[in-house]
């Protein structure tokens, strides 16, 4: 349950980045190249995270 919140936050961030960028620039590549970025990096945090507060 938690790994499945955890991607459904990673996603939403990267969709709401994807967004803002293509409203920004009107070019697709260039949101969905920001919004895997953000994916990946948001998941990475995520995922950081939970390990740090697992090890208490």
């Amino acid at each position: 349950m938690t790994v499945a919140l955890a991607v459904a936050v990673a996603l939403d961030l990267a969709l709401l980045v994807a967004f803002w960028r293509l409203a920004r620039t009107e070019n697709v590549d260039v949101a969905l190249t920001y919004g895997g970025t953000a994916f990946v990096a948001a998941l990475t945090v995520i995922f950081m995270v939970m390990t740090y507060m697992r090890g208490e």
